[in-house]
């Protein structure tokens, strides 16, 4: 049986701008929506990727990676 895959939308990034933090799409220059808490960028990035299909990338203050949540369709997902 063949089944559809959705197609996979640009990755969301939750991006420190300035003392705060903004939301922004693989390959677009511009954010999303201003500069808001960290905690507010979280839940509209998750709710975008959600929409894309796509993943969802946290940066810390310091700019490393903090958390990566898949929303996609997975390929291999896990046993059991």
């Amino acid at each position: 049986m063949l089944t559809q895959r959705k197609k996979k939308g640009p990755n969301v990034w939750v991006v420190r701008s300035g003392s705060r933090f903004s939301v922004k799409e693989e390959r677009l220059a511009v954010s999303l929506v201003p500069p808001v808490t960290q905690r507010l960028a979280i839940v509209i990035a998750r709710l975008l990727a959600c929409a894309n299909g796509s993943e969802l990338v946290v940066q810390s203050r310091r700019g490393n990676i903090r958390v990566k949540d898949s929303h996609g369709a997975d390929r291999f997902p896990p046993r059991g």
